[in-house]
């Protein structure tokens, strides 16, 4: 049974409602019956008309209401509309009188608010849903709130919208970026500052809240990468105990202060659990808004293999260019002895050539004493090319390096001297 309300309004009074109207009833029902909210020329009437809400004082206090608010009765259309109701449509009056489950564009979603709201009437139960709304050729992501009322005898439903659009955009760009940072292979993490610091604070005092930073959230990598399984259990740890921090990176760090936070990296080498050397890329990103440093992102990536890569690449290198550097030896030394041979066969081309010539006049002159010669057959004298008649030594010793040296042969001396020489002796 639906709770009843004992106060009256006084003359010259238009509201004077009992707080616990707007309490809920402890009983099974959770209607507001409004009747003492109107004025007296409205419930003397014996009827109620939906278009005088506005001069009762329920309607002023609808049309007060900053969100909007529709009254919508047991056919389920929309009797009523406040101001407010401009947020979320431009011309709003347009909707009175409409279906309140027209304004759902999906045909399943429209026959499952009517269900609800048919189920409010009968049970009376303070209800809300979250769904997309449309008005007017416009989508709004909208959480509405539906409470039973009674005016007059009259059962309708308070529905009071709240535009979550912008929200929603932002919960699902947030959603997209944790699936999006989930699956990154690097290990990203966020920090926060406990409280924001001027970006032109002391250096010294800049670095220690830094590294008092606590662990907002991260990805599964990085919780990996810490030795944990979700990165949950490691939320509250300061910067210090997660990322490299010390006397080691104070550089780096007092570098990024300084620059005033941009993107930052730096190699670390560390030595795991097993006792192996691994090498990682560290990244700082500092979150600054309004001049003030509010807290920081920090990612890790295992870069072990690039750096073995790397090493394995350049000992390769250093290999090769020693090979080099010992057949350029080799070459050069080669190179040399091409070099020195070519000199000595162009030498010994120089003395051949000269040989050559001086065969070549050699053989002029030898052919020269080897063609016919005119001799007396008398005095042994030889015709030259002048038509002079020469000893044949003199002709011989001007065309030819042959000299001549005299004596008498054995048989000459025996006619010339016989008293002197002997042949047989």
């Amino acid at each position: 049974m639906d709770q009843e309300v004992k106060s009256k309004p006084k003359e010259g009074s238009d509201f004077r409602a009992d707080p616990e109207l707007l309490r809920r009833s402890p009983l099974s029902t959770q209607s507001i019956i409004l009747d003492s909210l109107f004025s007296k020329d409205l419930s003397d009437s014996g009827s109620f008309d939906f278009s005088h809400v506005k001069e009762a004082s329920f309607g002023k206090l609808l049309e007060a209401l900053p969100i909007p608010a529709f009254l919508i009765d047991s056919s389920l259309s929309i009797v009523f509309i406040n101001e407010a109701s401009g947020k979320i449509a431009e011309d709003y009056s347009k909707i009175m009188g409409k279906k309140f489950p027209s304004l759902f564009p999906s045909p399943g979603e429209s026959a499952k608010m009517a269900l609800n709201l048919q189920k409010i009437f009968e049970d009376r139960i303070t209800t809300s849903h979250e769904g997309m709304v449309k008005i007017q050729n416009r989508l709004s992501w909208c959480r509405i709130l539906f409470r039973s009322v009674r005016l007059r005898g009259y059962r309708s439903v308070l529905a009071l919208i709240e535009d979550l659009s912008a929200e929603k955009r932002q919960l699902i760009l947030t959603e997209k970026y944790q699936q999006l940072v989930q699956v990154f292979p690097i290990a990203i993490a966020e920090f926060t500052i406990d409280k924001p610091l001027p970006i032109d604070s002391a250096p010294e005092s800049m670095l220690s809240s830094i590294s008092e930073a606590r662990l907002l959230g991260g990805n599964h990598e990085f919780a990996r990468l810490c030795g944990h399984t979700s990165v949950d259990s490691m939320k509250g740890r300061v910067l210090r105990e997660l990322f490299p921090f010390g006397a080691a990176y104070s550089d780096h760090y007092s570098s990024w202060i300084a620059k005033r936070f941009p993107i930052i990296s730096f190699e670390t080498q560390e030595q795991n659990c097993s006792e192996s050397t691994r090498y990682f890329e560290n990244t700082l990103v500092g979150n600054v808004k309004a001049g003030h440093l509010f807290g920081l992102w920090g990612m890790r990536q295992d870069i072990t293999q690039r750096k073995e890569s790397e090493q394995a690449l350049r000992a390769a290198r250093d290999k090769l260019e020693e090979r080099v550097k010992e057949r350029t030896a080799e070459l050069t030394k080669a190179n040399e002895q091409l070099r020195m041979q070519i000199i000595e066969r162009k030498r010994a081309e120089t003395e051949l050539a000269k040989l050559v010539v001086e065969l070549q006049e050699a053989l002029s002159k030898v052919k020269t004493l080897s063609g016919l010669l005119p001799i007396c057959a008398s005095c042994k004298k030889i015709r030259d090319d002048q038509g002079y008649w020469t000893q044949v030594e003199v002709y011989v010793r001007q065309h030819s390096d042959a000299d001549f040296t005299h004596s008498i042969c054995p048989e000459c001396a025996a006619k010339l001297y016989p008293g002197l020489y002997d042949g047989g002796s």
